[in-house]
């Protein structure tokens, strides 16, 4: 699809703020590729957990369907490792290629887009909004949901998931004079059977949701559709699934907002 806009009708500037989601990360890589082909600028973005990683990725100027490929990739997949139990069920080897080839700049602040990662300070409890210092160690920082994945050790403290303090981090974006689009991977639901699976994953995504509300009211437009809850997020076999729903969601969103 080309450009849309006419000289009556500049392009929408926009800010993101990207929740986390695990595997349902791919929604919002679907959603941004319908956003650049209706012409929408994305001028700055905050994301915790998977919205991290994808977002990292975007503000870095690669294009969704590429970051797409590298997530669906075997080399991918690759990256991580059964952790034995010891600090977490699985571990991500931060010296992988393959990160680097999804943020292949050095530094956070060297992004071409101003983008700030969302990670739980666990010592001094509280969160932090990092754009500055080595990018991928933050960004695997930012996804490590306890007891998942295991927490990573930066300047002598334990940072983790974001999600754990802020799931849809918009609080970077106020500094910046751009309208707020919030994306959040976890709507809220109830499960129709209850057992220990269906429990556990209901109390997660009502810890995650803690505080959300107040993010949301910042959002200019708030996106968290019900069927986001019919893919699994650890799995990698809805990826293409996620992608889709994100891009038709994307398409949609646009058609009604600009």
């Amino acid at each position: 699809m080309g450009d849309i806009r006419t000289s009556a009708k500049p392009a929408l500037e926009i800010s993101l703020a990207l929740s986390g989601g695990a595997a349902r990360g791919t929604f919002h890589l679907g959603f941004v590729q319908a956003l650049q082909e209706h012409a929408i600028q994305i001028k700055v973005i905050s994301g915790c957990s998977a919205g991290a990683l994808v977002g990292g990725a975007l503000a870095c100027g690669m294009k969704p369907k590429e970051i797409l490929e590298t997530l669906q990739s075997k080399a991918f997949r690759g990256a991580f490792r059964f952790n034995w139990f010891r600090k977490s069920l699985f571990s991500i080897n931060k010296k992988d290629k393959v990160l680097k080839s999804i943020f292949p700049v050095e530094k956070i602040e060297d992004t071409e887009i101003p983008f700030f990662a969302c990670i739980t300070d666990m010592g001094n409890h509280k969160v932090l909004y990092a754009n500055k210092g080595d990018g991928i160690n933050l960004i695997t920082a930012s996804c490590g949901l306890i007891p998942f994945f295991e927490a990573v050790d930066h300047e002598d403290k334990v940072f983790a998931d974001g999600g754990i303090m802020n799931l849809m981090p918009t609080s970077p974006l106020l500094a910046y004079d751009y309208p707020i689009l919030g994306i959040n991977l976890i709507p809220l639901s109830t499960p129709k059977r209850l057992n220990l699976i269906t429990l556990t994953k209901w109390t997660i995504q009502l810890l995650l949701s803690t505080g959300l509300q107040k993010d949301i009211e910042r959002c200019q437009w708030y996106v968290s559709p019900a069927e986001l809850s019919c893919i699994k997020m650890f799995s990698f076999n809805g990826l293409q699934k996620g992608y889709d729903l994100g891009y038709q969601s994307g398409l949609s969103w646009c058609k009604n907002n600009i």
